[in-house]
């Protein structure tokens, strides 16, 4: 094994388990440093100055459970030895959700790959945890099917994951968050027993909904699924936020329901418009990208409404149908504006839809504050909520100044507050928001589910929950404030 501050009795009973695990499962075991430093991070580029002093990210120990037994089995004996476990797959997050704390052992689930039933008469499919959406989406829509709902990060991102996140993205406007759509599934609890669950079983489906791999391991799931429907795509174009937010709410409280609403501001599209990625003859302005499924009927009616709200709009225009096919196509690729910059930090908001247009009030004065270009996207996910993401360039390698960046992070997260919004997801580096994204009684309840399901806490510890001691909210606003106050004062950053 590899040299870590391990010492006395129990530490022995720490290596004596791992050596076990590894024995186990042979060449799916590594302690390898090269290996594991792997483990040690997700899709934030967090410079190690913010992440070394505060956690141990390293793994102890990297595990690739080939089935549900193995990952029962390797939990039996990492809560026999008190060894933290964390669960990872695709780890496209940038929360350090799958990230380690406390060191321990990494489950990389990426064996837990395929279908596994596929009832086509009643519409359901039965896949392992670790399949990706995008080849989901690939199985079913080669026999006419299709998933009723996918997060936009669909080529990496895996079922079980996005099931253990909020589950809200393209599709669920019309279809509802992944939780609702979900019918059972295969869980590996702390303690390494295998349970089924339902939405009536005993622990109940929906507490591993958004629990971000604290409570259990899922290892499959059955997940209703849909015919694939005819599509029909619009992208509409106005200089004016108002009258495209107005088509917007319109749009959404329709009597067809869009499977997707995605909308992009004047700021974004101007950058688009500099690497030459918008479409033809937009230079600025807003955009609003409306997607429709269904049977022609509906199709038709969708058509009707939004030629009638464009009609009569002053200043909303059609885009060619080969722009808004382009822009579904696209739909994978929202953080396509990267390629101007080593790297993006931004705020990833649970936002009201009708606080849409003062919050992007509020972003754009912030802006112009802070010297800063400030680009904001998102899409409307349920008919109450859009998933809206603010963000700015920045470069890792320049410690100083990304440290900086991150406090302007906050000032993101304080405009969507003061608009009814909350961060998207808890991870690790969300934890100092969690008085605003739970109640004070229903994370009391969470914390009560963890207490039952994991006493000793070992299973992703160090998320969700609680904050660390360096992240609690009074340091964290203060340090973040005052970091935002040096970056005011030396200015700098766009979004080229």
């Amino acid at each position: 094994m590899p040299d870590r501050p391990w010492r006395g009795r129990e530490d022995m009973e720490k290596i004596e388990a791992l050596l076990q695990i590894k024995k186990m499962c042979a060449e799916r075991a590594t302690d390898s440093l090269f290996e594991c430093i792997l483990y040690a991070r997700d899709l934030a580029p967090v410079p190690a100055l913010l992440v070394d002093p505060l956690f141990r990210t390293m793994p102890d120990l990297v595990v690739r459970p080939a089935d549900a037994e193995e990952v029962s089995a390797i939990l039996k004996l990492a809560s026999a030895a008190g060894i933290p476990v964390t669960p990872r797959a695709g780890a496209s997050t940038v929360y350090f959700n799958t990230v380690p704390a406390r060191g321990g052992i990494v489950l990389d689930l990426n064996l837990l790959r395929g279908v596994v039933e596929l009832d086509e008469e009643n519409l359901t499919v039965t896949v392992k945890a670790a399949t990706t959406w995008g080849e989901l989406e690939h199985y079913l829509n080669t026999r006419g099917l299709a998933p009723l709902s996918v997060p936009s990060s669909a080529p990496s991102a895996s079922i079980g994951g996005w099931f253990t996140m909020m589950g809200y993205g393209i599709g669920s406007l019309k279809y509802g968050s992944l939780l609702s759509q979900v019918q059972a599934a295969e869980v590996v609890l702390p303690d390494g027993e295998i349970r089924g669950l339902t939405p009536e079983s005993d622990p109940p489906l929906d507490w591993f909904a958004a629990s971000e791999g604290t409570l259990g391991i899922v290892t499959r799931l059955k997940i209703a699924i849909r015919r694939n429907n005819p599509m029909r795509h619009y992208l509409l174009h106005s200089p004016n936020l108002g009258e495209i937010a107005e088509v917007l709410m319109v749009v959404k409280d329709s009597g067809v329901t869009p499977y997707n609403l995605h909308f992009t501001d004047d700021a974004c599209v101007q950058a688009m418009h500099r690497q030459g990625i918008a479409p033809d003859g937009v230079s600025g302005g807003c955009l609003l990208a409306i997607d429709y499924e269904g049977m022609p009927e509906e199709l038709a009616a969708a058509e009707q409404t939004v030629e009638s709200l464009v009609a009569v709009s002053r200043t909303v225009s059609f885009l060619s149908p080969e722009a808004a096919l382009e822009e579904w196509d696209e739909r994978y690729k929202s953080l396509k504006l990267k390629r101007s910059g080593p790297s993006e930090l931004g705020g990833e908001v649970w936002l009201p839809v009708q606080s849409l247009v003062p919050y992007l009030a509020d972003i754009k004065q912030l802006a112009r504050r802070l010297h800063l270009g400030l680009c904001t996207y998102g899409h409307v996910a349920s008919p109450e909520r859009a998933i809206v993401m603010t963000m700015f360039f920045a470069d890792e390698t320049k410690v100083f100044d990304y440290i900086i960046g991150l406090s302007l992070v906050k000032k993101i997260h304080d405009v969507g507050y003061r608009h009814g919004g909350y961060p998207y997801g808890v991870g690790l580096w969300n934890t100092p928001y969690l008085g605003r994204i739970f109640t004070g009684r229903r994370l009391a309840e969470l914390r009560a589910r963890k207490e039952r399901l994991d006493p000793k806490g070992l299973l992703n510890p160090g998320k969700l929950y609680r904050w660390p001691l360096l992240l609690n909210p009074l340091f964290f606003a203060v340090g973040m404030d005052c970091l935002a106050g040096i970056r005011s004062l030396t200015g700098g950053g766009s979004c080229r």
